[in-house]
C-alpha cells in the first residue's frame, strides 16, 4: 500500500487511531527514505509495502512480517529508488524492536 492509498484506508489517515509506540517508529522510520536523483535504489513500491505490513502486523491490523521478509536482498534495484543504507538501517532497527518483543 503506498502512501497515497492509505489516505482511503480506513486503517490509516486523519480517522484511524494513532500508532502506539513501536508501530509509531516504525512508520517515523519509513517517511525518512529519501529517494535516489541520480542512479538506482531499493524498489520503492516493494519497501513502502514492506513497511505498510510492518506498521499494520504491529498495530494488530494484520498479520506480523516473518524474518525472512525484512531480508533486504528481496528489493530490486530500480532508479530513482530508496538509498540502500538508509532502508538497510531501518531493517537493521525494526529487527532489534522486533527481538524485544520476543
Amino acid at each position: 500500500m503506498t502512501t497515497a492509498s492509505r489516505v482511503n484506508d480506513p486503517g490509516f489517515g486523519p480517522g484511524a487511531p494513532p500508532l502506539g509506540g513501536e508501530a509509531a517508529r516504525v512508520d517515523q522510520l519509513r517517511r525518512t527514505f529519501q529517494l535516489r536523483r541520480f542512479g538506482s535504489g531499493y524498489d520503492r513500491v516493494q519497501v513502502d509495502r514492506l513497511f505498510d505490513n510492518l506498521v499494520g502486523g504491529m498495530s494488530g491490523r494484520g498479520p506480523m512480517v516473518s524474518d525472512a521478509e525484512l531480508d533486504p536482498s528481496q528489493f530490486n534495484l530500480v532508479p530513482g529508488g530508496y538509498f540502500e543504507a538508509e532502508v538497510d538501517a531501518a531493517l537493521k532497527e525494526v529487527r532489534d524492536i522486533l527481538g524485544r518483543r520476543r
